[in-house]
């Protein structure tokens, strides 16, 4: 089974539910977490994230603490790549990730990793990043607009996902339509902070976390004028299904499966 853990940025540090969760997917006590800090400026983020991990239980962490293409592809990397159970991208910049590991034998040894089965999760960039064509840069606002996004290529562990994150907290709605608007065979996953989206064989998604997980579906589009629209202005789409997914959600083959909840006064 392959699987990978995007998450929308700004976990909370208090109550780190999802890093348990990345945790207990990964092995628990027999995981062994490698840390990508790449995404980040700051020289401590990968020694933050190797400490959290080893609190939260897992038996081993290591951070790959190199900033530099020409220095990627090691043999300590490649070994520590090759032994993971679970691999997880900080967030920062996502041009940051792929102009450092794109296209070397590092990035085709998390490749191999994931189809092992090895867990691959990322926050903020490092979600953004997982995907075959990523969202690299955008605006805000809930209207898809001409120009509103920029892609580029990301790593490609999934093409049938686009993953947006802080999307309810920079209202990133508009720029996740225009994506899908302009490939509507794929699946639009906007993550709110502190929240998650396990995806599952490049099918399902559960969610967990404190927020929502918005899923824009473009699978029945009917008519679009986006490659006509110029100068910044509103783009039309209709027939567009959007899902709103909370802790416990699951969605699978367009049906979402919502858990009952219980009500604590009952």
């Amino acid at each position: 089974m392959t699987t990978l853990m995007a998450i929308g940025g700004a976990m909370d540090r208090e109550d780190p539910a999802i890093m348990r969760e990345f945790i207990r997917l990964a092995g628990g006590q027999q995981a062994r977490i490698v840390i990508l800090p790449q995404a980040s400026k700051l020289a401590e983020t990968g020694a933050v994230y190797v400490s959290q991990c080893l609190e939260l239980g897992a038996g081993q962490a290591v951070s790959l603490e190199f900033r530099a293409r020409s220095e990627s592809g090691a043999p300590e990397q490649i070994d520590a790549i090759r032994g993971a159970t679970g691999i997880f991208l900080t967030g920062g910049v996502q041009m940051r990730i792929a102009s450092i590991l794109g296209g070397t034998a590092l990035e085709a040894e998390l490749h191999d990793a994931y189809r092992r089965g090895c867990l691959l999760g990322g926050t903020s960039a490092g979600a953004s990043i997982l995907s075959k064509t990523m969202i690299a840069y955008g605006k805000g606002g809930p209207s898809p607009r001409e120009k509103i996004v920029q892609f580029s290529p990301g790593l490609g562990f999934t093409d049938r996902f686009v993953f947006d994150q802080h999307f309810r907290q920079r209202d990133r709605l508009g720029r996740l339509i225009y994506a899908v608007a302009t490939h509507p065979g794929v699946l639009g996953v906007g993550l709110d902070e502190d929240t998650a989206a396990v995806v599952e064989n490049n099918a399902s998604i559960t969610v967990h976390g404190s927020g929502a997980v918005t899923l824009v579906d473009g699978s029945r589009i009917t008519h679009t004028d986006i490659a006509d629209v110029e100068n910044g202005r509103p783009v039309a789409v209709s027939d567009l299904k959007i899902h709103l997914l909370t802790d416990g959600c699951r969605y699978q083959d367009g049906i979402v499966h919502i858990p009952e909840k219980i009500s604590l006064s009952e």
